[in-house]
């Protein structure tokens, strides 16, 4: 009985001991196993943040770019409506156009013509010679006598000497 009595003490001592053994391994599992999750909980923590100043920074520019579309779309409706504000006159010219175009080339031609004919006319001749006579100046008798091509009309044209003239543009006649 005593054999019995000391074989259970054993085996309650081994199975206590066993039993403290798991219970540090499992113990020290825990607490490793409590690290890594508040390792990764720090590490999470610390992403949310910055996901939620990023989110912030999104939405402050997402209302900034609802801003920038209301002011855009009154922009529009402000255009929109002066093209409806314009739009007859438009269309008056589009539909009127051609007619426009060929009245404008009959106007053209017609002032053309009446310039030719006024071109052609003495009083505007003899207002033509007597502005080139005006524009000749003090050199009006020597590009008379002498003619408009000739160097001594020139060189007094030009405020300088026949022989300076000529120096410049031989083949002038009378240089």
């Amino acid at each position: 009985m005593i054999s019995m009595l000391e074989f259970i003490k054993k085996e309650t001592h081994a199975e206590e001991m066993d039993a403290h053994k798991v219970e540090n391994e499992a113990q020290h599992s825990f607490e490793d196993e409590m690290k890594d999750l508040k390792e990764e909980q720090k590490s999470l923590e610390e992403t949310l943040a910055k996901y939620q100043l990023e989110l912030a920074e999104k939405q402050k520019e997402l209302a900034e770019k609802k801003e920038e579309l209301k002011e855009a779309e009154a922009k529009l409706k402000a255009i929109e409506k002066y093209l409806l504000k314009i739009k007859p006159g438009c269309d008056y010219i589009a539909e009127n156009y051609d007619t426009r175009k060929k009245n404008r080339n009959l106007e053209k031609d017609a002032l053309n013509k009446a310039v030719d004919l006024i071109k052609g006319t003495p009083a505007y001749k003899k207002a033509v010679v007597a502005q080139e006579q005006e524009d000749l100046g003090d050199c009006k008798d020597i590009c008379n006598e002498e003619g408009r091509d000739h160097a001594k009309c020139e060189a007094c044209l030009a405020g300088t000497s026949v022989p300076g003239y000529c120096a410049g543009h031989k083949d002038t006649p009378g240089c």
